[in-house]
């Protein structure tokens, strides 16, 4: 018998409801809407959502008048996020990919954020991750990450933290502001978390 892959890990999570109780929040994020009423989002760019999941945040940029793609490994994920996009009568360009092999053109990407996936993508596949997002994104381009800080316990969660910050993205040329905690609130209670914003050079 073969092993799961992750990506089927990941489908059996959304058809069976557990995204709904373990990582989506009902609600916009509040920092991804002060992030937007901050004006830190171009009005003219692509947005890029990695690992996009069922569509949530993705949905929501849309609705706030953004041109949107949302990517992530999960077929199933990516099948609710446009049932979801379309009853909401938003366009959204879903993509199922994988976040270290992102299906768009380099310096295509003008705003890039991640709520949870990062954190979920094991070490020695953290250095492609962050080539991906420079080579997706403008120079100058900014991407909220967000994910565990060192003291969550929650298995198959990495942290991030400022040593792996400077590790896989400062190498790398980014510059972030303050790393600010924050909790990724699901149904199920919420997980101890970092954001960032980070800086393509």
């Amino acid at each position: 018998m073969t092993e799961p892959t992750l990506a089927s890990f990941w489908d059996l999570a959304y058809d069976s409801g557990d995204h709904l109780k373990h990582w989506e929040s009902p609600h916009p994020a509040l920092e991804l809407a002060a992030i937007i009423a901050a004006g830190l989002i171009p009005p003219d760019v692509r947005v890029l959502d990695v690992g996009c999941g069922a569509g949530s945040e993705a949905i929501y940029l849309a609705r706030n008048g953004f041109q949107v793609i949302g990517v992530d490994s999960s077929t199933r994920a990516i099948d609710l996020a446009r049932e979801r996009a379309k009853s909401a009568g938003v366009e959204v360009v879903f993509r199922s990919a994988d976040a270290i092999c992102l299906p768009l053109d380099d310096q295509s990407i003008g705003f890039a954020s991640d709520r949870g996936c990062f954190h979920v993508i094991d070490d020695d596949l953290r250095p492609d991750y962050a080539r991906e997002l420079l080579r997706v994104l403008k120079p100058g381009a900014s991407f909220l990450l967000r994910g565990a800080r060192d003291d969550c316990d929650e298995e198959g969660v990495f942290a991030v933290d400022a040593e792996t910050i400077d590790r896989y993205f400062g190498r790398l040329g980014f510059t972030h502001g303050p790393i600010v905690a924050i909790d990724l609130v699901a149904e199920s209670g919420s997980l101890p978390s970092n954001m960032v914003l980070l800086k393509r050079s």
